[in-house]
């Protein structure tokens, strides 16, 4: 029969064999306990789970173990910039304090806490660790993303300046990065959120010194700006349709509808039929 050491090593594997994450296995003599510990990966309470099941099935007592799990410097930078990216705008600003306990209470709590949603999270979080040096903690984070002059924004460093006709995201970014004030400005600088396309091209348009990039910014939100308009209008066309119908239906004259739209009796009948005819062919 194997030894107990034995058998707690095995355990160890089929725990690594699961999870996908180195686990180390020590004893420790003063607490009588097998202490598993590891990094990043699974939530504690997640790999605890697992612990149970394999315990179970081996005959060993789940009392024996202490599991440990090391949250990794690359798992709070991704943390601090997933939590920012995804924090509402209009959230009151939080303290260093409060984002250091929400950085670190989310890469405790998500499982994997070291594996990045999509590139671009990946790329920031990189680049918020290299701006820490060899060490970091929740607070310093917190810190330097909370300073006027830092936030998600700064990480992207000269990445804008590089100009991609058709590429909405990048033109999105690129205007609020030159034209985004108050609000925006604080959006744009700390969470990365751009501000709203129709500003952004009106800014460009509007500035006398507008740069070569910015035209072709503004340009490339153009049908993003129309087609929010398009679909703004069409909502409007079905809803003063509909009032129409209601007041008709309330047998009120053509005349009491054409009064209310500052048209003749004819004219309202009319509009009335253009507006079906509008909203039937946007209905298709």
């Amino acid at each position: 029969m194997a030894s107990r050491s034995t058998q707690i090593h095995r355990l160890a594997a089929a725990l690594e064999k699961i999870t996908g994450v180195v686990v180390d296995a020590a004893y420790d003599e003063r607490g009588r306990r097998w202490d598993l510990h590891y990094s990043n990966g699974p939530t504690q309470a997640s790999m605890q789970a697992h612990l149970a099941k394999l315990t179970m099935k081996t005959g060993l007592d789940v009392a024996l173990f202490t599991v440990r799990r090391i949250v990794q410097d690359d798992a709070l930078a991704l943390q601090a910039v997933r939590y920012l990216r995804i924090t509402r705008v209009e959230d009151p600003s939080p303290s260093a304090a409060a984002l250091s306990w929400a950085i670190e209470e989310a890469a405790r709590d998500t499982d994997y806490s070291e594996r990045p949603l999509d590139e671009r999270e990946a790329v920031l979080a990189a680049r918020l660790l290299a701006t820490e040096g060899r060490y970091t903690s929740p607070q310093l984070l917190a810190e330097r993303l909370l300073r006027p002059d830092h936030g998600l924004a700064a990480l992207l460093a000269d990445d804008l300046q590089e100009t991609r006709a058709g590429d909405r995201l990048w033109a999105a970014e690129y205007l609020s990065s030159r034209y985004a004030e108050g609000a925006h400005r604080a959006a744009w600088q700390r969470h990365l959120q751009p501000m709203p396309a129709r500003e952004a091209l009106e800014a460009a348009a509007a500035d006398p010194e507008a740069t070569p990039a910015a035209r072709v910014a503004a340009l490339t939100l153009a049908p993003v700006v129309r087609a929010d308009l398009e679909t703004a209008l069409a909502a409007l066309d079905r809803g003063e349709l509909d009032l129409i119908t209601a007041v008709r239906a309330d047998d009120a004259a053509w005349s009491t509808v054409g009064a209310a739209l500052h048209l003749t009796k004819q004219g309202a009948s009319q509009r009335a039929s253009r507006l079906a005819e509008r909203v039937t062919s946007t209905a298709r």
